[in-house]
C-alpha cells in the first residue's frame, strides 16, 4: 500500500499541474492572449529590421555585380591565349570567362546601309560574360532574362540592345546584310551607360573556337564572391611572353568602377548593427517573461501556501509560459514564410536560418525570465504582496 501511494501522488500533482496550466490559459488568468502578441510583435520587429537591413546589403551587392564591379579584365593585345581564359571559368568564385578581341570587319544591314556596326570576335566563354553584363548574383536565363534576349544556342551572334534596336531584333532570328548574306542572331545584351567600358554598346559579337590560332586582346572574367589572388590568376590566360614596349605591357583592371573598386560583401553583412538582433531579442523577452510572470507573485505565493510544492508550481508556470510564447511565434511566422517564398533555395535558406535565431532567442528569453520570477518568489512574502497587490 505504501508503494502504491508514493506513486499515485506524483501523478496527482502532474495532473493536478495540468488542469490548473490549462484552466489559467482558457480564463485568461495568465494572460496568454495579450502576452502572446507582444512576443509576436517583438518578434516581428526585431526580425523584421534585420531582414530590411540583409535585404538592402543583398541589393547593394547585386548592382555592385550588375555594374560590371565585379568583373576583371585583362588587357593585353594579341597576346591572349583564349583557350587559357575560358578555362578560368572552372575556378571557385569565377561565374563566367571568355576573351575577346576587335577585328577590322563593320556589317552592314540591308535595312540601314549607311550605317555599319564593329564586329568583336569572343569564345564561347564570352557569351556567358556578355549575357551577363547586367546581373546581379544568382542570375539564371529563364528568371531575369526576357524570352526574346535569352541565347538560343552558341551559334549565330550576339547584338548589343542598341544595335537591335533599330531591326527590333529578337533571339533566334536571321537579318539580312547590305551584301546579301544572313545574319542569325543568337541573343541580345544590355550596356549601359553607368561608368563601364566603353565601346560595346553598338556592336556585334560572334563566337569563335577558343583555341583559335591567332591570339586575343582581352580576357574577361566574372567572379563572384571574389576569388583570392584572382588578378595573378587571370595573368595565366596570356601567353607568357613580355613586350618591350611599357605601352603594350598587360593591364588589368575592373570593367566598372563607379560602385567602388571593392566590395566585401561579407564583412558587411557580418558588421551590420541588425546581427545583434538575437540577443536583444533574448534581453527583451526575458524581460517579458519575468515581468508577466511576477505579476502573479500573489497568486504564486498563495499557492506555495497552500502546499503546491514549489517544482510543480515551477512546471505549470513553464507550461503556460511554452503555450504563449510558442503562440506568438506562430502569430509571427508569417514573416519567415514571406522570406521564404520570396527567395530562391539557397538564398531562403541562409535568411531563414539567420531570422530564426530571433524568435528562438525570444522564446529562450520569456522561459528563463518565468524561470526566474518563479524562484524570487516566497511564501513568507504572502503578507507583502497582499498589501502591495
Amino acid at each position: 500500500m505504501k508503494f502504491q501511494h508514493n506513486s499515485a501522488k506524483p501523478r496527482m500533482h502532474i495532473a493536478g499541474m495540468l488542469g490548473e496550466a490549462w484552466r489559467n490559459l482558457i480564463t485568461g488568468t495568465s494572460h496568454a492572449c495579450a502576452l502572446a502578441i507582444g512576443l509576436a510583435c517583438l518578434i516581428v520587429l526585431l526580425a523584421g529590421a534585420d531582414w530590411l537591413t540583409i535585404v538592402r546589403i543583398q541589393r547593394q551587392t547585386d548592382e555592385y555585380v550588375a555594374s560590371g564591379g565585379s568583373t576583371w579584365i585583362l588587357e593585353y593585345p594579341n597576346h591572349i591565349d583564349g583557350a587559357a581564359c575560358d578555362r578560368l571559368a572552372s575556378l571557385d568564385g569565377v561565374e563566367a570567362a571568355g576573351a575577346v578581341r576587335q577585328t577590322d570587319i563593320k556589317l552592314v544591314f540591308a535595312t540601314l546601309p549607311s550605317t555599319s556596326v564593329p564586329l568583336y570576335e569572343i569564345t564561347p566563354g564570352a557569351v556567358e560574360v556578355f549575357m551577363r553584363s547586367t546581373t546581379g548574383t544568382g542570375w539564371q536565363y529563364s528568371e531575369t532574362q526576357e524570352p526574346e534576349h535569352a541565347p538560343t544556342s552558341q551559334e549565330g551572334v550576339l547584338l548589343s540592345s542598341e544595335a537591335a534596336k533599330p531591326f527590333q531584333a529578337q533571339a533566334g532570328q536571321s537579318l539580312a546584310l547590305k551584301d546579301g548574306r544572313k545574319l542569325d542572331v543568337s541573343g541580345i545584351f544590355d550596356w549601359p551607360d553607368d561608368g563601364r567600358k566603353s565601346g560595346f554598346s553598338y556592336v556585334t559579337l560572334t563566337p569563335v573556337p577558343a583555341d583559335s590560332s591567332t591570339a586575343f586582346s582581352q580576357c574577361w572574367v566574372r567572379a563572384w564572391p571574389q576569388t583570392k589572388n584572382l588578378e595573378s590568376l587571370i595573368r595565366l590566360s596570356s601567353d607568357g611572353t613580355v613586350s618591350a614596349s611599357a605601352a603594350e605591357r598587360p593591364q588589368i583592371y575592373k570593367l566598372n568602377t563607379a560602385k567602388g573598386s571593392e566590395l566585401d560583401s561579407a564583412t558587411v553583412f557580418q558588421s551590420r548593427l541588425t546581427a545583434y538582433v538575437p540577443w536583444i531579442a533574448l534581453a527583451a523577452a526575458l524581460i517579458l517573461g519575468l515581468i508577466a510572470t511576477r505579476m502573479r507573485k500573489l497568486e504564486m505565493a498563495s499557492a506555495l501556501h497552500c502546499g503546491v510544492p514549489k517544482t510543480a508550481l515551477l512546471a505549470q508556470i513553464m507550461l503556460e509560459t511554452v503555450a504563449w510564447s510558442l503562440a506568438g511565434v506562430l502569430i509571427a511566422s508569417p514573416l519567415l514564410v514571406w522570406v521564404w517564398l520570396s527567395n530562391n533555395t539557397a538564398e531562403a535558406m541562409a535568411l531563414t536560418d539567420t531570422l530564426i535565431r530571433v524568435p528562438v532567442a525570444a522564446t529562450v528569453g520569456v522561459l528563463c525570465g518565468a524561470f526566474v520570477a518563479v524562484l524570487l518568489t516566497r511564501e513568507s512574502h504572502l503578507l507583502k504582496y497582499f498589501k502591495n497587490r
